[in-house]
Order: structure tokens, then sequence, then C-alpha cells
């Protein structure tokens, strides 16, 4: 049989060859990364400490000793969040973020543990406003996290130091229109609605502070000035997830688990 290969020119089998090599490598260090990105990082993150010396947030973190219990303690936090209703959510519900879909569930997750006003409000260069765990019954200031993450009994809230007196800016100083609103909403018309919203959302940003905003390095949240362990702090920075959502615009799942997508795919395809 004729070898086509002892055929080929040398300069093209050479350059054959190394686009091979730089194609092997190029996957070998997608696995490495793959590697350290699931196994190792969060080691390195938490200054290998010993299991001894690690919080319970600083094991989740590094994925230690983490149980079979549904990480993000849905039932829990909106039996909680439901107890603690702010004006926002009598008004918006438990749920507010409806209207985009690929990212309602990332940003409705944070409701229940973050008051609506410190994504909402976004501070001006001249404002001094500090973020704050404040317990959800009595306002107190927390001065360490308990508990399982995201069920801390408080809320992330959004503080406005004016000559050195602190102003909770989840509290409107027109709350009593609001909640003669509330109830009186249903008999309002479409004119009497509308005015009375903006009156209601004037201290409303028109851009709220969106997840890559908080999730980086010095982003508009000092996560170790909320309490939060090293290890855990860090990982909160990388935010892997606000990357995603910000770098995808569209997300596919395998049509396994869609066999419907199948059929639609086929329906949809140019006809030769």
């Amino acid at each position: 049989m004729h070898d086509h290969h002892s055929d080929m020119h040398p300069l093209k089998r050479l350059l054959i060859d190394i686009l091979m090599s730089s194609l092997f490598i190029m996957l070998a260090g997608f696995a490495l990364w793959l590697l350290w990105i699931t196994f190792f990082r969060a080691t390195f993150d938490t200054g290998l400490v010993t299991a001894n010396e690690q919080t319970e947030l600083e094991r989740i973190a590094t994925g230690a000793g983490v149980s079979n219990e549904h990480f993000h303690n849905v039932d829990q936090a909106v039996l909680e969040g439901a107890e603690s209703l702010s004006l926002c959510l009598k008004c918006h519900g438990n749920y507010p973020h409806s209207k985009a879909p690929d990212v309602r569930a990332f940003l409705n997750a944070h409701a229940f543990f973050t008051a609506c006003e410190a994504c909402h409000i976004r501070p001006l260069d001249s404002d001094n406003i500090a973020y704050r765990w404040l317990n959800k019954k009595t306002g107190a200031e927390l001065s360490k996290l308990e508990g399982k993450p995201g069920s801390y009994g408080a809320m992330i809230v959004p503080i406005k130091i004016v000559e050195g007196v602190g102003q909770r800016l989840d509290e409107s100083t027109d709350r009593a229109f609001i909640e003669e609103y509330l109830g009186l909403r249903a008999v309002f018309n479409a004119d009497q609605q509308a005015e009375a919203k903006v009156r209601i959302h004037k201290e409303i940003s028109q851009k709220p502070i969106f997840c890559d905003e908080c999730h980086k390095k010095s982003g508009v949240l000092n996560f170790r000035s909320l309490l939060y362990p090293p290890a855990v702090a860090n990982r909160l920075e990388t935010g892997e997830v606000a990357s995603m959502i910000t770098k995808y615009s569209e997300f596919y799942l395998p049509t396994m688990f869609d066999p419907a997508s199948k059929v639609r795919g086929r329906r949809n395809r140019p006809q030769e």
C-alpha cells in the first residue's frame, strides 16, 4: 500500500506536527485549569489552614465536610423572607425579578438576605454609604455571622452616614404614603397609580447595581467588612457565576434534558 504521508512535503508535515502539538498543549492546559478550579484553588485560598482551624463558612467554601443538604436553604429562606416583608416585597412579591428569565433565579435568590436598596440605590461618589448585616427583627448590626449561609436572620442593608449618623436606606421617609397607596391602589386609576409610583420610587436608581459590580475585587460590597472569613470573601470576589451571566447571553442544556428541542430544531431547520 502506498504511504501518502511519506510523500508529504517536509514543510507541510512540520506545520501539521506543530498544529497538532499546539492543540494538544491547549487541551492539556484546559484540563489542568479545570482540575485547579475544581479541586485545588480553594485549598490555596484558605492559606492551607487545617480542618480544625476552619469555621463552618470556610469548610463550605473549600467543599470540606459539606453535607447533602440543599445548598441554598431555600425553604427556610423563603419562610424567613415571608415573615419580614419589606415595603418593596409587599408590592413586588417574594420573587420580584421576573422580566429576565435567564438571570431572574440568581437575582431572586438574593432577595431574602439583601435589601432591595442595596442593588437599586446606586451610591454617588459624594455619598458615604456602608453596607452592614442588620438583624431582620431588631435592626441591630451583627458582630459576627452565625448559622448556615443565607440564614443568619439578617439582611445586607445600605446605610448612609450623614454627619456621623447612620440612616438606613431601606426605610423610606415616605412610608405613610406608601402604606396608604398599598391600601388604596385597587381604586386608583391609571394616572393616579403612575403618579404614586413615581413618588414611591424617587430614590431608586434607573440602572441597578449588577452582579459583576459587587462580585469582584474592590467592588461595591466589601465582603470582609461584611464579616465573611477571608476564604469566603475571596470566593465571593471571584464571582464565577457573575462572570458567566455577563459573558454569555444564552444558556444551553443538552437535548437529552429537553427532547422536545430536537423536534423544534428539525422543524426550524431550513429546507435544502
